[in-house]
Protein backbone atom coordinates (compact mmCIF):
# COMPACT_ATOMS: atom_id res chain seq x y z
CA UNK A 1 0.00 0.00 0.00
CA UNK A 2 1.53 3.35 -0.96
CA UNK A 3 2.20 5.98 1.75
CA UNK A 4 2.07 9.03 0.37
CA UNK A 5 2.21 12.19 2.53
CA UNK A 6 3.37 16.03 1.90
CA UNK A 7 6.29 15.43 4.32
CA UNK A 8 8.38 14.78 1.62
CA UNK A 9 8.65 18.30 -0.09
CA UNK A 10 6.95 16.94 -3.26
CA UNK A 11 3.02 18.06 -3.84
CA UNK A 12 1.33 20.85 -6.04
CA UNK A 13 0.12 23.58 -4.25
CA UNK A 14 -3.39 24.76 -5.32
CA UNK A 15 -5.63 27.53 -4.33
CA UNK A 16 -8.78 26.26 -2.83
CA UNK A 17 -10.97 28.63 -4.79
CA UNK A 18 -9.57 27.25 -7.90
CA UNK A 19 -10.19 23.27 -6.49
CA UNK A 20 -13.75 25.09 -5.82
CA UNK A 21 -14.27 26.56 -8.98
CA UNK A 22 -13.24 24.03 -11.25
CA UNK A 23 -14.88 21.19 -9.50
CA UNK A 24 -18.08 23.14 -10.51
CA UNK A 25 -17.58 22.95 -14.09
CA UNK A 26 -19.30 20.84 -16.72
CA UNK A 27 -16.24 19.21 -17.73
CA UNK A 28 -15.87 15.61 -19.07
CA UNK A 29 -13.30 13.18 -17.37
CA UNK A 30 -10.33 13.70 -20.08
CA UNK A 31 -10.69 17.56 -19.73
CA UNK A 32 -9.94 17.39 -16.54
CA UNK A 33 -7.68 14.30 -16.69
CA UNK A 34 -5.70 17.34 -18.98
CA UNK A 35 -6.13 19.86 -15.96
CA UNK A 36 -4.69 18.16 -13.81
CA UNK A 37 -1.52 17.55 -16.01
CA UNK A 38 -1.17 21.61 -16.58
CA UNK A 39 -1.24 22.05 -12.68
CA UNK A 40 0.95 18.69 -11.95
CA UNK A 41 4.00 20.21 -14.77
CA UNK A 42 3.53 23.81 -13.59
CA UNK A 43 2.43 24.62 -10.10
CA UNK A 44 3.89 21.20 -9.36
CA UNK A 45 7.09 22.68 -10.32
CA UNK A 46 6.57 26.07 -9.03
CA UNK A 47 5.88 27.36 -12.55
CA UNK A 48 3.17 29.36 -13.69
CA UNK A 49 3.41 27.83 -17.40
CA UNK A 50 5.26 25.26 -19.76
CA UNK A 51 5.51 23.60 -23.01
CA UNK A 52 3.13 21.21 -22.98
CA UNK A 53 2.75 19.03 -26.42
CA UNK A 54 -0.20 17.18 -27.11
CA UNK A 55 1.66 13.84 -27.31
CA UNK A 56 3.07 14.39 -23.69
CA UNK A 57 -0.22 15.02 -22.26
CA UNK A 58 -1.67 11.98 -23.92
CA UNK A 59 0.94 10.21 -22.48
CA UNK A 60 0.50 11.93 -18.94
CA UNK A 61 -3.20 10.56 -19.33
CA UNK A 62 -2.95 7.59 -20.97
CA UNK A 63 -5.53 8.81 -23.64
CA UNK A 64 -4.65 8.93 -27.10
CA UNK A 65 -4.05 12.24 -29.17
CA UNK A 66 -6.97 12.71 -31.20
CA UNK A 67 -9.32 13.10 -28.06
CA UNK A 68 -6.65 15.23 -26.32
CA UNK A 69 -6.62 17.78 -29.08
CA UNK A 70 -10.19 17.93 -29.51
CA UNK A 71 -10.51 18.34 -25.58
CA UNK A 72 -7.68 20.78 -25.40
CA UNK A 73 -9.07 22.86 -28.07
CA UNK A 74 -12.36 23.04 -26.19
CA UNK A 75 -10.28 24.09 -22.57
CA UNK A 76 -8.38 27.00 -25.14
CA UNK A 77 -11.77 27.81 -26.49
CA UNK A 78 -13.41 28.50 -22.97
CA UNK A 79 -10.78 30.28 -21.43
CA UNK A 80 -9.62 27.52 -18.93
CA UNK A 81 -6.67 27.20 -20.49
CA UNK A 82 -4.16 29.69 -21.73
CA UNK A 83 -1.30 29.85 -24.99
CA UNK A 84 1.04 31.96 -24.15
CA UNK A 85 3.10 30.69 -26.80
CA UNK A 86 2.30 28.95 -30.17
CA UNK A 87 4.18 25.79 -31.14
CA UNK A 88 7.15 25.60 -33.84
CA UNK A 89 8.81 23.12 -35.59
CA UNK A 90 11.03 23.12 -32.74
CA UNK A 91 9.26 23.88 -29.86
CA UNK A 92 5.70 22.80 -28.23
CA UNK A 93 3.20 25.66 -27.56
CA UNK A 94 3.17 26.85 -24.15
CA UNK A 95 0.27 26.55 -21.49
CA UNK A 96 -0.95 28.00 -18.42
CA UNK A 97 -4.52 27.57 -15.95
CA UNK A 98 -6.26 31.24 -16.15
CA UNK A 99 -6.47 31.48 -12.76
CA UNK A 100 -8.73 34.57 -13.26
CA UNK A 101 -11.95 32.11 -13.21
CA UNK A 102 -14.62 34.75 -13.81
CA UNK A 103 -12.79 35.11 -17.28
CA UNK A 104 -13.76 31.12 -17.68
CA UNK A 105 -17.12 30.81 -20.71
CA UNK A 106 -19.14 28.59 -19.05
CA UNK A 107 -20.11 25.19 -20.83
CA UNK A 108 -23.37 23.71 -21.43
CA UNK A 109 -23.73 20.05 -19.44
CA UNK A 110 -24.32 17.44 -21.61
CA UNK A 111 -26.84 14.44 -21.16
CA UNK A 112 -25.56 10.93 -19.85
CA UNK A 113 -26.77 9.58 -23.55
CA UNK A 114 -24.28 12.67 -25.26
CA UNK A 115 -21.44 12.35 -22.17
CA UNK A 116 -21.62 8.63 -23.21
CA UNK A 117 -20.46 9.26 -27.21
CA UNK A 118 -17.66 11.59 -25.91
CA UNK A 119 -15.48 9.24 -26.15
CA UNK A 120 -15.12 5.52 -27.42
CA UNK A 121 -13.74 2.61 -25.38
CA UNK A 122 -10.83 2.28 -27.93
CA UNK A 123 -10.03 5.90 -26.76
CA UNK A 124 -8.43 5.26 -23.57
CA UNK A 125 -5.11 3.59 -23.76
CA UNK A 126 -2.70 2.81 -21.02
CA UNK A 127 -0.07 5.33 -20.71
CA UNK A 128 3.52 4.65 -23.08
CA UNK A 129 1.53 1.72 -24.12
CA UNK A 130 2.86 0.13 -27.32
CA UNK A 131 6.14 2.11 -27.23
CA UNK A 132 8.23 0.06 -24.90
CA UNK A 133 8.70 -3.85 -25.63
CA UNK A 134 8.40 -6.22 -22.89
CA UNK A 135 10.92 -7.70 -20.75
CA UNK A 136 10.56 -10.91 -22.59
CA UNK A 137 11.56 -9.24 -25.83
CA UNK A 138 14.71 -8.65 -24.10
CA UNK A 139 15.39 -5.29 -26.22
CA UNK A 140 14.77 -1.91 -25.95
CA UNK A 141 12.37 -0.78 -28.63
CA UNK A 142 14.01 1.73 -31.18
CA UNK A 143 12.36 5.28 -30.11
CA UNK A 144 9.63 6.22 -33.10
CA UNK A 145 8.72 9.95 -33.81
CA UNK A 146 6.02 10.20 -30.93
CA UNK A 147 8.28 9.30 -28.53
CA UNK A 148 11.40 12.00 -29.60
CA UNK A 149 8.77 14.44 -29.57
CA UNK A 150 8.42 13.71 -26.47
CA UNK A 151 11.63 14.09 -24.76
CA UNK A 152 12.14 17.97 -24.77
CA UNK A 153 9.54 17.91 -21.79
CA UNK A 154 11.12 15.13 -20.10
CA UNK A 155 14.55 16.32 -19.82
CA UNK A 156 12.89 19.65 -18.41
CA UNK A 157 11.39 17.51 -15.61
CA UNK A 158 14.27 15.70 -14.86
CA UNK A 159 16.53 18.80 -14.66
CA UNK A 160 13.84 20.34 -12.29
CA UNK A 161 13.61 17.26 -10.50
CA UNK A 162 17.40 17.28 -10.29
CA UNK A 163 17.48 20.62 -8.86
CA UNK A 164 14.66 20.26 -6.28
CA UNK A 165 17.48 17.54 -5.09
CA UNK A 166 19.57 20.00 -4.17
CA UNK A 167 22.29 17.67 -4.76
CA UNK A 168 24.30 20.35 -7.16
CA UNK A 169 22.30 23.04 -8.38
CA UNK A 170 22.64 24.69 -12.08
CA UNK A 171 21.19 27.83 -12.99
CA UNK A 172 20.80 26.58 -16.54
CA UNK A 173 20.42 23.43 -18.69
CA UNK A 174 23.38 23.42 -20.76
CA UNK A 175 23.41 21.55 -24.37
CA UNK A 176 26.30 19.41 -23.01
CA UNK A 177 23.79 18.24 -20.04
CA UNK A 178 20.58 18.31 -22.55
CA UNK A 179 22.81 15.55 -24.61
CA UNK A 180 23.59 13.24 -22.02
CA UNK A 181 20.10 13.13 -20.61
CA UNK A 182 18.73 12.70 -24.21
CA UNK A 183 21.11 9.86 -24.92
CA UNK A 184 19.50 8.29 -22.04
CA UNK A 185 16.00 8.53 -23.09
CA UNK A 186 17.26 7.25 -26.46
CA UNK A 187 18.85 3.92 -24.97
CA UNK A 188 15.75 3.46 -23.74
CA UNK A 189 15.31 4.61 -20.28
CA UNK A 190 11.92 5.94 -19.08
CA UNK A 191 11.40 9.11 -17.33
CA UNK A 192 10.29 7.17 -13.80
CA UNK A 193 13.17 5.31 -14.48
CA UNK A 194 15.81 8.47 -14.35
CA UNK A 195 13.91 10.49 -11.49
CA UNK A 196 13.84 6.97 -9.02
CA UNK A 197 17.37 6.74 -9.85
CA UNK A 198 18.12 10.37 -9.13
CA UNK A 199 15.94 9.59 -5.74
CA UNK A 200 18.26 6.67 -4.81
CA UNK A 201 21.28 8.34 -4.98
CA UNK A 202 20.28 11.68 -3.14
CA UNK A 203 18.77 9.22 -0.44
CA UNK A 204 22.10 7.72 -0.51
CA UNK A 205 24.33 10.95 -0.22
CA UNK A 206 21.81 11.95 2.85
CA UNK A 207 22.57 9.19 4.83
CA UNK A 208 26.04 8.60 5.81
CA UNK A 209 25.60 6.50 8.73
CA UNK A 210 24.03 3.88 6.42
CA UNK A 211 25.88 4.37 3.34
CA UNK A 212 29.66 5.09 2.39
CA UNK A 213 28.83 6.51 -1.21
CA UNK A 214 29.42 10.14 -0.70
CA UNK A 215 30.71 11.58 -4.25
CA UNK A 216 28.66 14.07 -5.79
CA UNK A 217 28.56 14.54 -9.52
CA UNK A 218 26.53 17.02 -11.57
CA UNK A 219 23.23 16.31 -13.32
CA UNK A 220 25.32 15.46 -16.85
CA UNK A 221 28.14 13.60 -14.72
CA UNK A 222 25.32 11.84 -13.28
CA UNK A 223 23.52 10.96 -16.69
CA UNK A 224 26.90 9.74 -17.87
CA UNK A 225 28.23 7.78 -14.88
CA UNK A 226 25.64 7.14 -12.55
CA UNK A 227 22.40 6.39 -13.77
CA UNK A 228 23.51 2.78 -14.23
CA UNK A 229 24.78 2.77 -10.44
CA UNK A 230 21.50 4.07 -9.05
CA UNK A 231 19.18 2.80 -10.76
CA UNK A 232 16.77 0.42 -8.99
CA UNK A 233 17.77 -3.08 -10.51
CA UNK A 234 21.02 -2.40 -10.03
CA UNK A 235 19.83 -2.74 -6.01
CA UNK A 236 22.08 0.73 -5.00
CA UNK A 237 21.31 0.35 -1.63
CA UNK A 238 22.88 -2.97 -0.76
CA UNK A 239 25.72 -2.25 -3.31
CA UNK A 240 26.58 0.78 -1.17
CA UNK A 241 25.72 0.31 2.08
CA UNK A 242 28.28 -0.06 4.73
CA UNK A 243 29.53 -3.53 5.93
CA UNK A 244 28.55 -3.08 9.52
CA UNK A 245 25.40 -2.19 9.73
CA UNK A 246 22.04 -4.14 8.62
CA UNK A 247 21.12 -4.15 5.42
CA UNK A 248 17.98 -2.01 4.85
CA UNK A 249 14.25 -3.15 4.26
CA UNK A 250 14.08 -0.62 1.12
CA UNK A 251 14.66 2.56 -0.01
CA UNK A 252 13.65 5.23 2.78
CA UNK A 253 13.64 8.67 3.07
CA UNK A 254 14.99 10.76 5.66
CA UNK A 255 11.48 10.33 8.30
CA UNK A 256 11.94 6.63 7.29
CA UNK A 257 9.09 5.98 5.06
CA UNK A 258 9.15 3.38 1.91
CA UNK A 259 9.37 5.13 -0.83
CA UNK A 260 8.26 1.62 -2.53
CA UNK A 261 5.44 3.15 -4.99
CA UNK A 262 6.62 6.45 -5.17
CA UNK A 263 6.02 6.81 -8.78
CA UNK A 264 3.49 4.36 -9.73
CA UNK A 265 1.02 7.24 -10.70
CA UNK A 266 3.96 8.74 -12.49
CA UNK A 267 2.34 10.00 -15.74
CA UNK A 268 5.12 9.89 -18.31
Amino acid sequence: MADVQIDSGEFTRIANILLEKTAQLHLNGTQYSIILTVWRFTYGFQRREHELSITFIANATGTVGRVIKRELKSLIDRNILLVTKGSTKSESRTLKFNKDFETWIEGTKKSPAEEGTNQSPGDQLVPWQGTKKSPEEGTKKTPNKESKENYKESIYIVFSHWNSKKIITHKSLNDKTYGHINARFEEGFSLEEILTAIDNYKIILSDNELYFWSYKWGLGDFMVRGLDKFKTESDPFSNYKKKDKPPPKGPTDNLGKSQKGKYDGFYL
